[in-house]
């Protein structure tokens, strides 16, 4: 065999040799490319199986979170609402100043008297006792005239205040003037006198002591 015939079988075996190596990774990459990427395994948790016990144990401490809770969600609640109630109050408090202080001029009740107005006021309809102040006002208009009738005062005497303004309301003075219906009495202490209707006021009864006489 000659040199060139050497050199073609050589170059023969070298494009054989490089036709295996490229169809060998051909094959290669098309197995690479038909099998899956294997995606990493998680352990499993295991289960913890509970018993009859613990189950029952577990449940009732979840009723008591879910009422504690609810508790809780109840009192929030509660203090929302008083905190808009007082807010309310605070709003009012002007109108509520005046009422306040007008029953701090009111007159004194007895026991037996205020007893009469706690069931009044508990057992009647706002209707109803409308009513009935309306009548005593009407009664007492009616004695007051009555009594300014049937009543004559001159000056110098001794009266009680019974009615009228409120604040000499149980004081003792002497008339000063006495008209019809209408009188002046000077109080000790009030730098001008009242000016009161006679019926707003009664004699006080003067014993022999009080006024100095022998019997």
């Amino acid at each position: 065999m000659d040199t060139q015939t050497n050199d073609m079988n050589t170059k023969l075996s070298a494009i054989d040799k490089a036709l295996a190596a490229a169809k060998a990774r051909k094959e290669a990459k098309g197995e690479l490319a038909e099998t899956p990427k294997a995606k990493p395994s998680k352990p499993k948790a295991e289960r913890i199986k509970l018993d009859a016990t613990t189950k029952a144990a577990a449940k009732s401490a979840k009723e008591e979170a879910r009422k504690q809770h609810q508790a809780l969600l109840k009192q929030q609640r509660e203090e929302r609402r008083m905190a808009k109630a007082a807010e309310r109050t605070n709003t009012k408090t002007p109108h509520m100043k005046k009422i306040e202080k007008a029953a701090t001029a009111l007159p004194e009740m007895s026991p037996s008297t205020q007893l009469t107005f706690n069931e009044v006021t508990t057992n009647l309809s706002a209707a109803q006792i409308t009513a009935l102040a309306m009548h005593l006002q009407h009664f007492n208009r009616v004695k007051a005239t009555e009594r300014a009738l049937a009543q004559e005062l001159e000056a110098g005497q001794q009266v009680r205040i019974i009615s009228g303004i409120q604040k000499y309301v149980g004081m003792t003075g002497t008339v000063e003037k006495a008209q019809r219906i209408r009188c002046f009495v000077s109080i000790p202490g009030v730098r001008k006198p009242a000016y009161l209707f006679t019926s707003d006021v009664e004699l006080v009864e003067q014993t022999a002591a009080a006024t100095g006489t022998d019997g």
